[in-house]
């Protein structure tokens, strides 16, 4: 197992529990989450500068659907899946948002079905992220 994939999911378990509890993630979070894997993506030498750049299209992707819709998707889920693209890659990242979206539409389901929400309710959305990411790494890695 990469480094980079260990640190996306200890990460990205911390924050979700600030996403569950604060309904949003704090900056410093996210800040210290960015420059960690700004880090690893630089000094592991595993990438060159244009696949460093790729690694961050799904996160600038949906920090654009965040402000065409006005924030339906939060910021904060931006910013953390353009740091999680560099540490485990554009492709990996790209299957690990589609998963944890895939999560999070079923189980959005059941709570309305359920009337435990409506249709203007808002679920923080890191820990499907961080589910999706665990799916891949059972998949992928193995694991």
């Amino acid at each position: 197992m990469q480094n980079g994939w260990m640190i996306a999911i200890v990460c990205l378990s911390l924050l979700s529990i600030a996403d569950i509890k604060e309904k949003a993630v704090p900056c410093i979070f996210l800040a210290v989450f960015g420059m960690i894997a700004f880090i690893y993506a630089v000094r592991s030498g595993e990438k060159e500068w244009i696949h460093i750049l790729y690694s961050l299209i799904p996160g600038v992707f949906l920090l654009m659907v965040g402000m065409c819709t006005k924030e339906s998707i939060g910021y904060g889920d931006g910013w953390v899946v353009m740091a999680l693209g560099l540490l485990i890659g554009a492709e990996a990242c790209f299957v690990t948002v589609c998963t944890g979206l895939s999560v999070s539409a079923f189980f959005s389901l059941i709570l309305l079905v359920l009337h435990k929400v409506n249709g203007k309710s808002r679920l923080p959305f890191l820990p499907f992220l961080t589910i999706g990411l665990g799916v891949l790494m059972i998949v992928q890695k193995g694991i």
